[in-house]
Order: C-alpha cells, then sequence, then structure tokens
C-alpha cells in the first residue's frame, strides 16, 4: 500500500473523532470542547492550531495563570508555541475559546497516529474553584522521508563550494548596480503606485470588497472578505480583536461604538463560518454588507 491511500485512511479516522468532546464535566461546566484546525499530513517541524470552547456558568472566570506557558513542552514531542483566550457572553452561559499553537518534534518513517494530550482548565467564582480538562485529540504525522528507504540511502545535500571572486572593478561595479538598481526601484513604484501613501485600513478593506463583490457568491469569496474586515478591525486595534473583545474595542475607540449592532451581527456569522464544523456562506449578509460596513467603519474614524 502507498503512503497517499494510508495518509488518507488516517485521516478520515481522525476526522471522525472531531472536535474532540469531554467526558463527565462538573455541574457550573456546561461543555468543553476541542476544534482542531488541521489534524492531517503533519510533518517533523511544522506547527499545528487547536481552539478550546468551554462553556461556562455565569460570573465563573478563567484562571489564566493555571494554563501552560508558551515555550514549555507538553510531551517528549509536542511544545507550545503560542496561547490565546478570549471570553464572551452568550445565552445563559459564558464561552472562553482558548486557541493554542504547537509545534512537533517527532519524525516517523511511516505515517502515524499521535495524540496531544489533554489540558487542565480551572474556573473561579467568588472563591468557589471548579476544575476540568479539555480532552486530548489526535493528529496523523506524515514522514518526510519516502517510505522503504533505507537510513544509510538517505543521501545528505553537501555544502557549497566558496565562490571565487575578483576585486578588480568591485567598488565602481557595485556602485553602478546600486544606482541602476535606486533607478528601477523609482521607476516601478511610480508605475504601480507603491510610492503612494498606502490607504487606511478600512477604506482599503472596503476597496477591495468592491472588487471581490464583482466575483459570484460563493464560501470562498465570504471568507476572503471576512478576512478583509479582520484586517482592518487588527490594524486599527493593533492586536487580534476576538468576538469577545469587542467591548475592549470599543471602550479604546469609542467612534466606533454606534457601529456595535453591525460589528456584533459580522463577527457572530464569522465565528459560525470559521469555527462551525459544518458551515456554507450567509447568503442573508452579502459582500456588499461588509463592504458598506467597511465604509461606515472609515467614516466613523474620520479615515481619509
Amino acid at each position: 500500500m502507498t503512503l497517499f491511500p494510508i495518509n488518507a485512511l488516517l485521516a478520515v479516522f481522525a476526522l471522525l473523532a472531531w472536535p474532540a468532546q469531554a467526558g463527565e464535566l462538573p455541574v457550573p461546566v456546561h461543555s468543553v470542547s476541542v476544534v482542531p484546525r488541521r489534524d492531517y499530513g503533519i510533518v517533523i517541524g511544522e506547527t499545528l492550531a487547536s481552539e478550546i470552547q468551554a462553556a461556562v456558568e455565569p460570573g465563573f472566570e478563567l484562571e489564566a495563570a493555571a494554563l501552560p506557558q508558551p515555550g514549555g513542552a507538553v510531551s517528549d514531542f509536542l511544545e507550545l508555541r503560542d496561547i490565546r483566550w478570549a471570553r464572551q457572553s452568550q445565552g445563559g452561559e459564558t464561552l472562553f475559546r482558548i486557541n493554542l499553537v504547537y509545534q512537533v518534534f517527532k519524525g516517523v518513517r511511516a505515517a502515524e497516529t499521535v495524540a496531544v494530550p489533554a489540558l487542565p482548565l480551572r474556573f473561579n467564582r467568588a472563591g468557589q474553584a471548579v476544575e476540568t480538562e479539555a480532552p486530548g485529540w489526535n493528529f496523523t504525522l506524515t514522514p518526510i522521508i519516502p517510505p522503504g528507504v533505507a537510513d544509510e540511502a538517505v543521501a545528505l545535500r553537501g555544502d557549497l563550494p566558496p565562490p571565487v571572486l575578483s576585486d578588480q572593478g568591485h567598488g565602481r561595479w557595485l556602485l553602478a548596480c546600486l544606482l541602476g538598481l535606486a533607478g528601477w526601484v523609482v521607476y516601478a513604484g511610480g508605475r504601480l503606485g507603491l510610492l503612494r501613501r498606502r490607504a487606511p485600513p478600512f477604506v482599503h478593506a472596503a476597496r477591495a470588497l468592491k472588487k471581490l463583490n464583482r466575483q459570484p457568491p460563493s464560501l470562498d469569496t465570504w471568507r476572503q472578505g471576512a478576512r478583509l474586515v479582520h484586517a482592518a478591525l487588527n490594524e486599527t486595534a493593533g492586536h487580534t480583536v476576538f468576538s469577545g473583545q469587542l467591548p475592549g474595542f470599543f471602550a479604546a475607540w469609542p467612534c466606533y461604538a454606534p457601529l456595535q449592532a453591525e460589528l456584533e451581527q459580522f463577527f457572530h456569522r464569522s465565528d459560525r463560518l470559521f469555527f462551525a464544523a459544518a458551515a456554507d456562506w450567509p447568503a442573508d449578509y452579502p459582500l456588499s454588507r461588509l463592504e458598506t460596513l467597511c465604509r461606515q467603519l472609515a467614516a466613523a474614524g474620520d479615515e481619509r
């Protein structure tokens, strides 16, 4: 059997168990699940990401100090590279989203299913502590050396010999090249408009959305449009803005507060689009509405 069918079968088995659900939970914890971004075709040195979604009773806070810190090993072949979390209220509960990025340090000679260990979680409300854990999940590790190739048959690429350089006329040649390069940069920048000042974030997003809206509506075009709006929000705030961080965003940028309801509608659809197991583009929220939202944000922020 070749490598491709093995990987495909392992990927199918992994997807059947996705997202991973926690077992029996304490009463204040309504649900805990893990949503991997990609769980197949991973090779040594690559990073893989997942999101933990934990719904708890109102008033409970996540003890961030109990979470693992970036740079620490979580197993003998996994290291945590980044961890971020956000909180939002929905219905009669509080939803915590914890985003983690791991790096893999394990090489294999054949496709292998390996596990990300469970992650302990701790919540607290008025001195009442509740402990649970996000379940572990599996991913498929793929070899970078083809199966059937013996270790001694793997040829390493040797170093290139050092080039032989002549110093005759080197200074004049370098000066001529630099002058030519500078002239070409100025010419190309003028022709392509690269020397013009980049448009402000929401103005730039609105222009790009107008072009994108000329394409037939689809899940892919709506995702591209949503990424444009997220990029403009992140550039304005100076950091990544999650749905649970909107109150802080409006506190820091009160000029955008009149558009709070529309932005919450956008984040609601965006979260479903990027994080739901099965998503389709929201036909009731076309790209033209995203373009209008960006133009309203640009006007509110006095972007010119």
